[in-house]
């Protein structure tokens, strides 16, 4: 599910509890597990309507290491939450809901965060995992948002963590991709490298990039970027072909990476490629033009401290153009490693 569902009227919150059942089921979650998700997605949005009256709502399932992940992006524009840590208390909550409060919605998400304050409003992000894993020493998170009079997104996004000897501390590789258009040849043309991209892990981006080339040939083709991260999360190699943009942020510097014109299934190519440092804090971002230009970062720290979901959930909520489908992915380095 990749539209936003408003929320401005009860009858919504019906919608997204029965939308979040329906995801969790698809996704191999327990029926207990499934009223758990259920109840903090009702919880989330009837907070939304009390306190703000009007926002939306962003569900969808992420891939992840042990399994898929449902992620759950609640945000308005409202007053923000002046008593967040009251509300953080078990049994604070909103009138009419199930009587929970942010602290038990905590408790029953497997990741969660919030960002609340009176300029911004409040962006909530919870994450379920079916078999609870991440990488050592690393978040990673990424949404999708449909064309509005489209049914199936044209944009894609897929990781892989690259494990010798099946331990838990590989490279993690990640990509993130927007096939031509939009629509179902679209989304068939992101689907195939999503397949090409799994069927042979390992690659260099560079050399990834270039064989998913050749192998969605027979598709209208697609842009791409594509990351590798090592396990210690001091080092990264990218290539990148198209306008994805590839971003890294940490305080005090937002850095844009180069990319390379051209498109993936066309003539041969040499993607741009290149290895650059990172460290503990960073923010690693790839997203497509389905969204504004991200920019100055670095000047949004209370931002950058928050988790990967948190981070995609509120630039994707702020910076969809609205006129083409939108993704974005977020990787972030864990400040102690």
């Amino acid at each position: 599910m990749t539209h936003w569902l408003p929320l401005s009227d009860p009858s919504d919150v019906s919608v997204c509890r029965r939308n979040a059942r329906q995801l969790a089921q698809v996704a191999g979650f327990s029926q207990a597990r499934t009223e758990e998700i259920a109840i903090v997605v009702s919880e989330a949005a009837t907070n939304v309507l009390r306190y703000a009256k009007r926002g939306r709502c962003l569900l969808q399932r992420m891939p992840g290491i042990g399994g898929p992940r449902l992620a759950v992006i609640v945000v308005d524009q409202g007053p923000g939450i002046d008593a967040l840590d009251k509300m953080m208390r078990d049994g604070s909550s909103s009138e009419g809901s199930a009587g929970l409060g942010l602290g038990a919605m905590q408790r029953l998400s497997d990741q969660f965060d919030i960002y609340s304050n009176r300029d911004e409003g409040t962006v909530v992000a919870c994450e379920f995992q079916l078999r609870p894993y991440r990488p050592t020493g690393m978040e990673v998170a990424g949404l999708l948002v449909t064309h509005p009079g489209e049914t199936r997104c044209g944009d894609a996004w897929d990781m892989i963590c690259v494990t010798p000897n099946a331990t838990p501390d590989g490279r993690l590789d990640l990509i993130l991709c927007d096939g031509l258009g939009h629509g179902h040849r679209a989304a068939d043309a992101a689907e195939r490298v999503l397949h090409a991209f799994g069927h042979k892990p390992g690659r260099t981006p560079a050399a990834a990039l270039a064989d998913i080339s050749v192998d969605i040939a027979d598709t209208r083709g697609a842009v791409a970027a594509c990351v590798a991260v090592a396990a210690d999360g001091r080092r990264m190699s990218y290539a990148s072909v198209g306008n994805i943009a590839t971003i890294r942020a940490r305080l005090g510097e937002t850095k844009r990476f180069a990319t390379r014109d051209g498109h993936l299934g066309g003539p041969a190519l040499s993607p741009y490629s290149d290895e650059v440092d990172l460290q503990p804090g960073d923010t690693v971002i790839l997203h497509s033009d389905g969204l504004l230009t991200l920019r100055d970062l670095h000047e949004k720290p209370a931002l950058l401290m928050r988790s990967a979901l948190l981070i995609a959930g509120k630039l994707m909520a702020e910076n969809f153009r609205g006129r083409d489908d939108a993704s974005l992915a977020v990787i972030k380095i864990a400040k102690e490693m």
